[in-house]
């Protein structure tokens, strides 16, 4: 792809950085020896390692204002700079945004000193990256910029952990949250997040309650985590009586704490007074290999190994469902049977109408976990069905022309994006300008 002119801007002070530090880590070893000798030369190396890591991450913030600034990420699909930048760099969302907010602030007209310094290497990564999150504060910008010199200064004499200290007690003073400030900061800032680690399998819940909502689940929640104790300590004595005591009890309180949880979401589904009509169908996706390897190992058959290929169980998101927890609903609940050509495309649920639906949609959502558009990673299960090939020119709906899209990307690939699977199932997405989107 080639890239409009303007994305040179700012690349050459950078470059030059960089060909002087390693010239100075050439110098600072002879040829062939070890990088680290001593004290003196472990510092010298660590120093050097540093600046380089520091001036990568002024190119890449450098790169992100030049894409910016010509809009070339249009062209290729996506909503910002930010985005093309962070899925051809394969950085993670969090890591994008907060070099994006660095970009905000040193490529701004005001943040000139730190600029400067971000620009020359003498400011740490970490540092930008909190400077830059105070910078984005609207409330405290005036201040922020007034005290430039200030935060400079802080940054070369602190170490990290009292830097933080530092502007955090700083935008305490600095902010007061407008003239009329809210009745419960904690409310405003409420947030509930639910996530997956992808190698135990395990999700994990993090919650920001205000205080009042906060105060009323605790209440709710000590409830439920005292009925299960209850449960517990009921089924120990029906065993062991009198003899009763905590050891003896069939879960440990970490555990009950996540039963009383999920128990509170089961009744909250199964009120029929429910503000929200829960869906209560659960798909879990299983590979047949890795099914019919389990059955094997369940009916005390040796062991044979699986390839990453080979081996799969999750929901219709791509999350990860542990197999041995798996097993007991594929073994007692209903399960169908679906058939994939060597490409992955679903052969046995091509029944042609106007709109995916039924069968038809499960078919085309379990081709892939995601949106197919390039570096948009929404969830399948919020993606409409698109057809590669429009319907409104002949395209049929078939799972080899279906494939899910986001709302934004199915919205966009009509502004002239010609979208086709290869033999091999490979999607290409060619722009109105004849471009390959990557």
């Amino acid at each position: 792809m080639s890239m409009p002119s303007e994305t040179s801007i700012g690349f050459d002070t950078a470059n030059t950085a960089h060909q002087a530090a390693l010239l100075a880590l050439g110098e600072a070893t002879e040829v062939g020896a070890p990088l680290i000798s001593g004290i003196d030369s472990a510092d010298r190396a660590i120093q050097i390692a540093e600046r380089l890591r520091r001036l990568a991450a002024v190119t890449v913030v450098d790169t992100m204002q030049a894409i910016d600034a010509s809009r070339v990420f249009v062209d290729q699909g996506h909503s910002s700079a930010r985005t093309m930048v962070g899925h051809l760099a394969a950085l993670s969302g969090a890591d994008a945004f907060r070099m994006d907010r660095v970009r905000r602030m040193v490529h701004g007209d005001r943040a000139d000193q730190i600029a400067r310094s971000w620009a020359a290497g003498e400011l740490g990564v970490d540092q930008a990256v909190l400077l830059g999150r105070v910078y984005a504060n609207r409330r405290v910008r005036d201040r922020f910029i007034d005290d430039q010199v200030w935060f400079l200064a802080q940054a070369r004499k602190l170490s990290w952990k009292r830097f933080e200290r530092k502007i955090a007690r700083w935008v305490e003073l600095a902010d007061d949250d407008g003239s009329a400030p809210a009745a419960d900061p904690t409310h405003a800032s409420r947030d509930v997040s639910l996530t997956q680690d992808h190698f135990s399998a395990a999700w994990h819940l993090r919650a920001q309650l205000g205080s009042a909502a906060g105060s009323r689940f605790n209440e709710v929640f000590a409830a439920y985590i005292d009925a299960e104790f209850k449960l517990d300590w009921d089924n120990a004595q029906a065993v062991h009586g009198d003899a009763t005591t905590l050891e003896l009890l069939d879960r440990t309180d970490a555990q009950r704490r996540a039963d009383a949880l999920c128990q509170m979401a089961e009744d909250a589904a199964a009120n029929t007074a429910s503000s929200v009509r829960v869906k209560r169908v659960h798909n879990v996706v299983w590979q047949g290999d890795t099914a019919e390897e389990l059955f094997r190992r369940w009916n005390g058959l040796p062991p044979q190994r699986l390839s990453p290929d080979d081996y799969g169980v999750t929901d219709l998101d791509g999350n990860p469902i542990h197999a041995p927890s798996a097993i007991a609903d594929l073994v007692t609940g209903s399960f169908r049977r679906v058939v994939q050509d060597a490409v992955g495309i679903t052969i046995d649920l091509s029944v042609e109408q106007r709109f995916f639906t039924g069968l038809t949609r499960l078919g085309v959502e379990l081709q892939t976990d995601e949106c197919y558009w390039p570096g948009c990673h929404r969830p399948v299960t919020q993606c409409h069905i698109d057809h590669l090939r429009p319907a409104a020119r002949g395209g049929p709906t078939t799972q080899q022309n279906g494939a899910p899209a986001c709302p934004t990307h199915n919205w966009r690939k009509e502004a002239g994006y010609i979208v086709c699977r290869g033999s091999d199932g490979t999607i290409t997405i060619t722009t109105p300008t004849g471009e390959t989107v990557r």
